[in-house]
């Protein structure tokens, strides 16, 4: 199967684009597209053979839910159950954005969307193109990141053709995506809400909305919604380095070892030398945020080993960021 590149305008698409992938998902089909954060691939969310798809497509486990990309809060609403007055506020002030938002599913949901949990996550993007998608598709969408399970996620069609290139049936290329980091994940299920999965939208942000009910991420949280799959990693080892350490010392120490390695620094510093890749982010979390899987993909085509990244102030968006390059050095 070849796997159609549809160009789109980001702002303006032509709807006889969009009804070609419209088409596709309610055939049956898997499409990619881009969103806010990064780009995800799809598929028809209430037909259980064509959700199953999209693990094939991905190479994606099953025991990993996928998420409900929605048009408006009356499409999200109509799956789930139990939503307080509390849940529209974040609703009125987040939506379209990147925030998911886990309820309790009613039975119009698949298992296997939800992996057999009692609850399903539900993402309204703030994307005109994904928008337009579900709009013409007629159905919610149920999907996940467009990129081979565990690999870095796609910020761009470049990235999603590269991984799924003849496993999906299309691919939505309105260019590269704002935001780089995948949406926020909140447990409304029960209060306090509790962070599942840092993103975009910062505990900050939220708490202004409802103060006092938002969580941090606890202990076991996220078995609750297990929608933390490990597709963050580079094929280099990742080495956070946190602000003040000798990050130039560290990453020469490897290079004078034979090793190709690459740095990540936050700002002006001192920058080592002999090294094969040097990234400085000078644009604060928000670029840290918007170029960090584009970094790990190029580290991947430099065929780094050690890529050393200096975690940004684990504040706002930094803690997205700081949360992935956590992650991305675990193995």
């Amino acid at each position: 199967m070849q796997t159609l590149h549809l160009k789109v305008d980001p702002d303006n698409p032509n709807p006889k684009i969009i009804e070609i992938a419209a088409a596709l998902i309610r055939e049956g089909e898997t499409v990619a597209f881009p969103t806010e954060t990064v780009y995800g691939v799809g598929a028809n969310g209430l037909d259980e053979k064509a959700v199953r798809n999209v693990f094939k497509a991905k190479g994606r486990p099953l025991k990993n839910p996928l998420l409900m990309h929605v048009m408006s809060w009356e499409q999200a609403s109509s799956l789930v159950t139990d939503i307080s007055e509390e849940v529209l506020l974040l609703v009125n002030r987040f939506w379209p954005g990147p925030l998911t938002l886990v309820a309790r599913a009613n039975d119009k949901v698949p298992p296997l969307v939800t992996a057999g949990l009692p609850t399903v996550g539900l993402r309204m993007p703030d994307h005109r193109v994904a928008l337009d998608l579900i709009k013409a598709a007629g159905v919610p969408v149920a999907a996940t990141s467009a990129n081979l399970s565990g690999r870095p996620s796609s910020t761009s069609a470049r990235h999603v053709l590269k991984d799924l290139n003849g496993r999906i049936a299309g691919v939505l290329d309105a260019g590269s995506t704002g935001w780089g980091i995948e949406s926020t994940i909140l447990d409304i299920t029960r209060p306090p809400f509790t962070i599942l999965r840092p993103g975009a939208v910062s505990r900050e942000r939220l708490e202004e909305v409802l103060p006092g009910l938002i969580a941090a991420t606890k202990p076991g949280a996220e078995e609750r919604s297990r929608l933390r799959a490990a597709h963050y990693r580079p094929d280099a080892r990742v080495i956070p380095v946190k602000p003040g350490e000798n990050l130039a010392q560290l990453a020469q120490a490897e290079a004078a070892r034979g090793k190709r390695v690459g740095v990540v620094v936050v700002g002006d510093q001192e920058l080592p030398t002999l090294v094969d890749l040097v990234v400085v982010i000078n644009g604060g979390s928000a670029e840290y945020g918007r170029r960090l899987y584009e970094i790990f993909r190029l580290a991947d085509s430099r065929k780094i080993e050690y890529l050393f990244m200096e975690i940004p102030e684990e504040t706002g968006l930094g803690v997205a960021v700081a949360d992935r390059i956590y992650e991305a050095a675990r193995r």
